[in-house]
């Protein structure tokens, strides 16, 4: 003889006997099994003996009758430990509920009927397109294959509405009204990973039932957790039945009875979570209904990933275009040529790590007989050093040619980067003004390399530190000091980008090694001395284009 288990939603479980005659269930009274339950129908469902067992049949019940999650259409024959659910009553066949125990991170919650299926699994098994789908004993399994049909029909429907590309907040609210309309809900949430903290952000929340508008939606971190660690889909048919959810105040507040909670995976991870549930809606969610669900956030995950690729792509265009127009700026203010300044050769250049850098090089006339060379590195690179260096330029620019004590103009410029740029910020600076009328080099300089002097005679000297970096320290005091030229001697100037270039994690180039080259160039043209230097720099390193900004200036003076 059968047994049914009666596991009504308030009060104690009971059993019934099934023997040979037919067994009615409802709120009736005159049924075998009488339901003090408000969710069901006054004669729901009956189960008949048959020569196979027993078979569940619904007796168009309002709210349905379901076996194992799934609603029942017709007849169904019973198998041992099934779980039907008759309103908000359950009832076990011939076996007694023995709930699994599930333990995430110290939360524990029981799934009886509760159903945890990896999506990897779901999506391998795509609906049957085309094929008859049969049931055990060879005829045609109608409700499977309907299923299976809607699920086609949607997934089209679904694939063609987010087919053109839109913004993508706007996608994102796209995203839940297309699965508000092809999967009936009292609330839904769609969540984003962000991706510095990793943490999932509410992005878009549709609460379709005005009863639980002004409540704050709590969703339960048990069945996230799960979701997410397991990359899985997860469905709750019965919420009120888990003795590890139903006590959850997110629960309680809201009546839930049914919820759904699947991960947004494009293929390679998460970038997400869809959760969705019902109180006011009273048929529970299905296998069919998570297995639909898990289908449309794969697609959803895939559209929300490119759509975040098209905009990474339009922003990098957009930065792009950005920093070719602050590339052409700077390169304005570089000179445009070198100066005409005999019996002096002078040349120089820039080379930028990121296209916009932080170098700068200038030569200024003061009159006809006195020219300021001038070279500065901007602590940093890119974008906000470009713009330093830009300030700087203008406030040199401003002081010539009426300054001519470099003591003075180096405090003054000083006191101008330190009031006008952020603490991490400063500049290095060398100012030198040539008189060729005395062959006078009077210079000042600011924390920068020391340029190096290689007179035709004699080691390589090195023209050192007078100050500190400018924007330091405010109210600054630099001293100016003064070399003679002579007949081929040589001046090169330098940023850091020369010396500190590497030869993979081993030794730098160094200012040594820059002394060498000045001496084995000695006997060529200041704009060959220029680019050899260059050239040796990139061999040395084994790079062909600049590990950080990088300037060159040589002065040589002819007999």
């Amino acid at each position: 003889m059968a047994i049914l288990y009666i596991y009504p939603k308030i009060g104690d479980p009971t059993t019934f006997p099934l023997g040979a005659g037919r067994v009615t269930i409802g709120r009736a009274s005159t049924n075998d099994i009488v339901l003090s339950d408000q969710f069901s129908s006054g004669c729901h469902a009956v189960i008949v003996p048959t020569g196979r067992g027993y078979t569940l049949i619904d007796q168009g019940s309002k709210n349905g009758t379901f076996r194992n999650g799934r609603r029942v259409s017709g007849e169904i024959d019973l198998a041992r430990g099934d779980e039907v659910l008759v309103g908000s009553t359950r009832f076990y066949f011939d076996k007694d509920y023995q709930p699994a125990v599930e333990t995430v991170e110290g939360t524990t919650f029981t799934h009886s009927s509760n159903t945890i299926i990896q999506v990897k699994d779901i999506l391998k098994k795509p609906p049957a397109s085309g094929l008859i789908v049969k049931t055990p004993g060879g005829g045609l399994d109608l409700e499977k294959f309907q299923q299976d049909q809607k699920i086609i029909s949607v997934m089209g429907a679904v694939s063609q509405a987010l087919i053109y590309h839109m913004p993508l907040d706007k996608l994102l609210e796209h995203i839940m009204d297309v699965l508000i309309q092809h999967l009936p809900m009292d609330r839904g949430v769609l969540m984003i990973k962000n991706e510095d903290s990793q943490a999932l952000e509410p992005r878009v929340v549709r609460v379709l039932n005005g009863a639980l508008r002004a409540q704050s939606i709590f969703v339960s971190q048990t069945i996230v957790r799960t979701a997410l660690e397991r990359n899985s889909a997860i469905l709750i048919s019965d919420i009120q039945a888990d003795e590890g959810l139903r006590e959850q105040m997110s629960v309680v507040q809201a009546q839930i009875h049914s919820a759904m909670c699947v991960p947004l995976w494009n293929n390679q991870t998460i970038i997400g979570l869809l959760y969705c549930d019902r109180a006011s809606l009273l048929e529970q969610f299905s296998e069919d209904d998570l297995r639909l669900l898990t289908l449309l956030a794969n697609l959803a995950a895939v559209k929300i990933e490119n759509a975040r690729l098209f905009e990474e792509s339009r922003e990098k265009e957009k930065l792009e275009h950005e920093i070719a127009l602050a590339v052409q700026i700077q390169k304005n203010f570089l000179p445009r040529e070198d100066p005409s300044f005999a019996p002096y050769e002078i040349s120089g250049t820039a080379q930028a790590c990121r296209r916009v850098g932080g170098d700068y090089y200038d030569y200024i006339a003061i009159d006809k007989d006195r020219l300021a060379v001038l070279v500065a590195d901007v602590s940093g690179v890119g974008v906000s050093a470009s713009l330093l260096m830009a300030s700087l330029r203008g406030a040199l620019h401003e002081k010539f040619p009426g300054t001519v004590d470099l003591g003075d103009l180096a405090a003054g410029l000083n006191d101008f980067v330190y009031s006008s740029s952020d603490s991490h910020l400063f500049i290095s600076f060398f100012l030198a003004i040539i008189d060729r009328t005395t062959d006078e080099v009077t210079y000042v300089n600011a924390g920068h390399n020391p340029p190096l002097l290689k007179g035709r005679q004699g080691p390589v000297r090195r023209l050192g530190s007078t100050g500190v970096c400018l924007g330091m320290f405010p109210d600054q005091v630099f001293a100016e000091e003064t070399v003679v030229l002579r007949p081929g001697d040589i001046l090169c100037l330098y940023t850091d980008g020369i010396v500190e270039s590497r030869q993979g994690e081993s030794e730098e180039y160094g200012d040594g090694r820059l002394a060498d080259r000045l001496r084995e160039l000695a006997d060529l043209p200041a704009q060959a001395i220029r680019d050899r230097i260059f050239e040796d720099v990139f061999a040395f390193s084994g790079c062909s284009e600049a590990g950080d900004d990088m300037t060159v200036v040589v002065v040589k003076r002819n007999p």
